[in-house]
């Protein structure tokens, strides 16, 4: 079985990409640098050592090794400057590597593992870190593991050390790890950044190191090699799982061998011709290949004396097994251009020699002038390959590489050419989506592919987007949509109209959907999302087999328009585009949190709300179209003004803003028509939304009558009013009726959702009639967000894929790749995600004036800046986003609370994790500074961390309390958070609350709290409840059956809270501990002020509940549901309804100072 090579990346001396590494191997362009004494002292080589007669200035060196994008992996400055450079560099190599496989760890199905090595690590730079933080960032046990987490590996990650054979030892690794299923992808390489100070060494004759800083391999002047920097890394996968999944082969792994000199030589340090010639052989075994087929070796080629006659020597021992031929084998060796690059050496000829098997051409071996006359080369296989030329033309492409390690380790690869494979090159526009850490770094990216792809014409833009759509997705986004590469490359360019990507990235926030109404259809509307959308398609048959109507017209081309002019297939294509639209919104994950549907289109509202299902619905809309056509004729016109007197017997249908659509008898209209009004007459044959809907309205009802409804916990907003609707008028028949019978309030309508706050709009229909009524409300703001999915042009393809860039660039994370015309394409290597270049060890440079500020600030300054390693520091700063992780926070907190003897904690900082947060939470009084806060109680689990989105949304401070110590008993707890309550604020009133175990927690905290004469204005209970007074709740049987449930999740790490629980010992043995004290809790009547948010409960379940609730508090509980289940209410996109309707139910915030 063999392993394709379907990714690679490399930093070598004198090039930053593989396409510079191949560039200057075509044009035998050596990487080593030589300078003076003098400027070897100025860039840091000692001067006592530098002015030494055997000094040799001279060094391979990576121009960037100091540099790292601290930032792009989630690092502070602080942090990022206590990491080994070897590992910096590397990680940066490894990400690139997975960019150009065109792979996101994050949505790759199976296990990705990890194979490399580093050399030696210098001297740490003294930074004050703890020993603890040295270690992780300086020693090598971390260099794959440390890749792995950042990058989201989940398959072996290993630290390989064979010295100069590290990275091809690492590659033989990773193809046995792929050929033994231990993960599906494997990625291999090594890297090696020399000390501060190294610019250069001192030679000794008959060692290992060149006399005049060049690197000779075969020739007759070799003195030894040249130390130098690099980091290569190889992406490998199953040959045939590339095959089936597209991927961009450049040459394929054969076999691999590894083996160990033992003590079959002079010295340790000494090379073995048996040792060597033992392992050639068995990974040309391995392979299943003769010898003779070879056309190339990729040496190790160290340029000694001897260390070369000895290669060759096991070279021919093995070659002769199979042919007395000579000369015809080419030997080439990199470090003839590089140097030396330690732990990266073997993968710097790996990467050669796949390049030059891949392109069909061989590249010279530099400094070859005469042979070494100890190789007797003319009575081997093989000739030096001195000169760049075309491949040797004897059949498949097939070459190996060797790399031996002081010590013994040798390893050796055999590589073969890819197999021939059709390249599909699909025609058509495609998505070509990029992503980027930041703003700069994405203007960047868009510059190198534009070049890229005006350059080499080799690629077809199937690929382009194929492999684009692969990658991972960063925060800053941006989507062009082109035909073809030629097209692509000037849209990048930004000549033509490709978008400015935003300085910050770009959210929906909250969601609205728009469902239009009649007359909007169109032929073949639904054509291009039919084809391209799965979710879509499913949904939309779904509908069209419910009904007795042939809704094909909708999604193919070619049908009459008298089709269209018909009402039924006008309302039931609507209705089915509509919900088929929102279906796979849906599967992206694009959930809206209230709907506007027009006419029509509030019943494909209704139906995505949940009020009925999908067939019944469609059915439903058939029986009202079909009513409505069997009406009496009528015409229908707009006009622009609402003002104008209307005769009897005509009605407003619809009234929008700026413009009213009036409905009514033939006769009547056209006598008004005749009047010479200002008005445009529609292509309807109905007076819908008008009394002539009456016999229509009546003969719907019963059919509303007979159909299941259920209470939606989505907003709708009612067509009849403008307003929300009331989720249990929305069960009536009358509802509907009178819908039909009266005018659509557009204008109403847009003003209540834009009321509200609602800052993205998507409109499920062809055009963007709805889109557009939001445009001419006057409180319409030019920085929302309108997506029409099917779009207003003639080009509906480029239209829909606009409206899914559009989306992804605001953050959704849908699958781009699912959105192709074919899936055939393949991979191809592309510019992967630039990196800043920065010096996390150099002196942060202030970006802006400190702050100047007061103790504890100002000591809480030196703290911040010290722990990030940032220069300055302001208010908005953001822990998070300077780089900051969890183990910082704690440390970081510690010596806050040594310095100002406050304990801040964990939650409340991270629910805003800026600098002006912190010296608030540290040292001022919140409770006069930001009004009457809210008290939220610690879940089963004893953390408040759920609580942190729904504390951001809060229009008052919130304070999220664990308990300091375990507690069997509810009392206990309790006791706890009322001694910190009454610390943080001494006086009365109290808003109290919680999640689940918490609000039940919350309860005993209001009784005690009012058992000392406090006032409690608010009970907040967020799904969670008392079940009943005077006895324990254990004997409840739906609590105790829930105990158990979830007390066997939490132990055998199934369901929600197993999920939660199964990886951290201490918080399963605390929820266990908190469930048996809420089965023992005896709570007691609260005199109090009580709501409830209720997630998953239809309307029957609520009235219920609120008749449960009467019997045990005083006051009438009011009860709100809320979109979500138990466990998703406080996330996005939840959470944010559940802030809306908890700041219109808490009592005002008594702010200081207030009367």
């Amino acid at each position: 079985m063999a392993v394709a090579v379907v990714g690679m990346a490399c930093r070598y001396p004198k090039a930053v990409d593989v396409r510079q590494y191949w560039a200057n191997l075509r044009a035998g362009v050596e990487g080593i640098s030589r300078f003076t004494r003098d400027d070897a002292i100025a860039r840091g080589a000692r001067p006592d050592v530098a002015r030494r007669p055997e000094f040799v200035p001279a060094k391979g060196f990576l121009t960037d090794s100091g540099t790292f994008d601290w930032a792009f992996f989630g690092y502070s400055r602080a942090e990022a400057a206590g990491i080994d450079p070897q590992q910096r560099v590397f990680l940066e190599c490894a990400s690139a590597a997975v960019d150009d496989a065109g792979i996101d760890p994050t949505r790759f199905p199976g296990w990705i593992g990890l194979y490399a090595g580093a050399d030696v690590v210098g001297a740490a730079p003294d930074l004050g870190a703890s020993e603890l933080a040295q270690v992780i960032g300086r020693e090598k046990d971390f260099l794959a593991t440390r890749v792995a987490y950042k990058l989201g590996f989940r398959g072996p990650a290993v630290t390989v050390q064979t010295a100069c054979s590290t990275s091809l030892t690492a590659t033989h690794m990773a193809v046995r790890s792929l050929l033994g299923n231990e993960c599906d992808v494997a990625l291999a390489g090594g890297v090696t950044v020399t000390a501060a100070g190294e610019w250069g060494y001192l030679y000794e004759a008959g060692g290992i190191l060149s006399p005049d800083g060049h690197c000779r391999p075969f020739d007759e002047h070799a003195g030894g090699t040249v130390p130098s920097e690099g980091v290569g890394v190889v992406v490998l996968k199953r040959l045939e799982d590339a095959l089936r999944d597209g991927d961009r082969i450049a040459a394929v792994i054969l076999g691999s061998a590894l083996n160990n000199d033992g003590s079959d030589k002079m010295g340790y340090t000494a090379p073995s011709i048996t040792g060597q010639s033992e392992v050639i052989g068995y990974a040309q075994q391995i392979a299943g290949i003769d010898p003779a087929d070879i056309d190339y070796v990729e040496a190790h080629g160290t340029a000694t004396r001897m260390g070369d006659p000895v290669e060759v020597s096991a070279l021919t021992d093995v070659f002769r097994t199979s042919t007395d031929a000579t000369g015809w084998c080419l030997l080439g060796a990199v470090k003839s251009n590089l140097g030396h690059t330690g732990a990266a050496a073997g993968v710097a000829g790996l990467i050669k020699t796949v390049l030059m098997v891949e392109h069909r051409e061989v590249v010279p071996t530099l400094h070859y002038n005469a042979p070494n006359p100890l190789l007797d080369i003319e009575s081997t296989p093989f000739r030096v390959c001195a000169e760049a030329g075309p491949w040797p033309s004897r059949g498949v492409r097939l070459a190996a590489v060797s790399s031996f390690g002081v010590g013994g380790t040798n390893a050796h690869v055999i590589v073969e050419a890819a197999p021939q494979r059709d390249r599909p090159r699909g025609s058509g526009k495609r998505l070509i989506p990029l992503s980027a850490a930041s703003a700069d770094a994405l203007s960047r990216l868009r510059g190198d592919l534009a070049e890229q792809l005006s350059t080499d014409p080799s690629h077809a833009l199937s690929e382009v987007s194929r492999t684009l759509t692969g990658r991972r997705t960063h925060r800053h986004r941006q989507v062009i949509v082109a035909d073809d590469v030629a097209q692509a490359a000037i849209l990048l360019r930004g000549t033509a109209s490709a978008t400015v990507p935003a300085a910050a990235p770009r959210t929906l926030g909250e969601v609205a959907f728009l469902l239009p109404g009649q007359g909007t259809l169109r032929d073949a509307a639904g054509a291009v999302p039919y084809r391209l959308l799965p979710v879509f398609k499913k949904a939309f048959d779904e509908i069209a087999d419910a009904v007795t109507i042939d809704l094909s017209p909708v999604v193919t081309a070619g049908t009459a328009p008298e089709w269209f002019a018909n009402t039924v297939h006008q309302q039931l294509g609507l209705f089915a585009l509509g919900y088929a639209l929102g279906r796979q919104l849906g599967e992206w994950g694009v959930q809206a949190s209230a709907m506007f549907g027009n006419s029509v289109g509030e019943y494909a509202a209704a139906a995505l709300a949940g009020v009925w299902a999908p067939g019944a619905a469609a059915n439903l809309v058939y029986e009202r179209a079909t009513a409505m056509w069997d009406t009496e004729p009528g015409l229908m016109a707009t006009i622009d003004s609402a003002d104008v007197p209307l005769p009897p017997g005509i009605s407003v249908a619809v009234a929008g803003p700026g413009r009213t659509v009036l409905s009514g008898p033939v006769t009547a209209m056209e006598e008004l028509l005749a009047t010479g009004i200002d008005a445009r007459r529609l292509a309807t044959l109905r007076a819908f939304h008008s009394p002539l809907m009456r016999p229509a309205a009546e003969a719907v009802a019963a059919a509303l009558a007979a159909t299941p409804a259920h209470t939606t916990r989505i907003r709708l907003v009612a067509n009849e009013s403008g307003d929300w609707a009331d989720p249990e008028a929305m069960l009536s028949p009358g509802y509907w009726t009178g819908q039909m019978l009266r005018t659509v309030r557009l204008a109403d309508g847009a003003g209540t959702l834009l009321a509200a706050g609602y800052e993205s709009f998507i409109e499920l229909g062809p055009g963007a009639s709805m889109i557009s009524t939001l445009r001419r409300h006057p409180a319409w703001s030019p920085e929302n967000t309108v997506v029409p999915l099917l779009g207003t042009t003639d080009d509906p393809e480029r239209d829909l894929l606009r409206a899914v860039g559009v989306l992804w660039e605001h953050g959704v994370d849908l699958a781009l790749a699912d959105v192709a015309t074919d899936t055939e394409s393949l991979r191809c290597s592309l510019p992967s995600h630039p990196f800043a270049a920065t010096d996390p060890v150099a002196a942060p440079v202030a970006a802006r004036p400190a702050v100047t500020v007061a103790r504890p600030q100002g000591t809480l300054a030196d703290l911040w800046c010290r722990t990030l390693g940032v220069a300055t520091v302001s208010e908005s700063d953001n822990f998070f986003a300077l780089g900051g992780e969890s183990l910082m926070i704690v440390s970081l907190l510690r010596q806050v609370r040594d310095l100002t003897g406050r304990d801040v904690p964990v939650i409340e900082f991270t629910a805003d994790a800026t600098f002006g947060a912190l010296t608030r939470l540290a040292g001022t009084d919140q409770v006069a500074a930001a009004g009457q806060p809210l008290f939220l109680i610690a879940d089963a689990m004893g953390t408040a961390l759920g609580y942190r989105e729904l504390a951001r949304l809060a229009d008052r401070p919130v304070h999220c309390l664990e308990p300091a110590r375990p507690a069997d008993r509810i009392e206990s707890l309790a006791a706890q958070h009322v001694e910190r309550i009454l610390e943080t604020q001494p006086d009365g009133p109290y808003t109290l609350g919680g999640w689940s175990f918490g609000a039940i927690v919350a309860h005993e905290v209001a009784a005690q709290l009012l058992r000392r004469g406090a006032r409690v204005d608010m009970l907040v209970c967020l799904d969670g409840y008392v079940p009943a007074t005077g006895r324990p709740i254990g004997l409840d049987p739906r609590y105790l059956t829930s105990s158990v449930r979830l007390r066997t999740g939490a132990r055998f790490g199934f369901g929600p809270i197993g999920r939660r629980v199964r990886r951290t010992p201490d918080v399963r043995r605390q929820f266990v501990v908190n469930m048996d004290a809420l089965l023992r809790y005896r709570p007691e009547p609260v005199d109090c002020p009580v709501v409830l948010f209720k997630a998953g409960a239809d309307t029957r379940a609520l009235a219920a509940l609120r008749t449960r609730l009467t019997r045990i508090y005083r006051d009438p509980v009011r009860i709100h549901p809320v979109p979500g289940d138990h466990w998703s209410m406080l996330t996005s996109p939840h959470v944010h309804s559940l802030a809306t309707r908890l700041r219109g139910s808490l009592p005002a915030p008594v702010h200081s100072g207030d009367s």
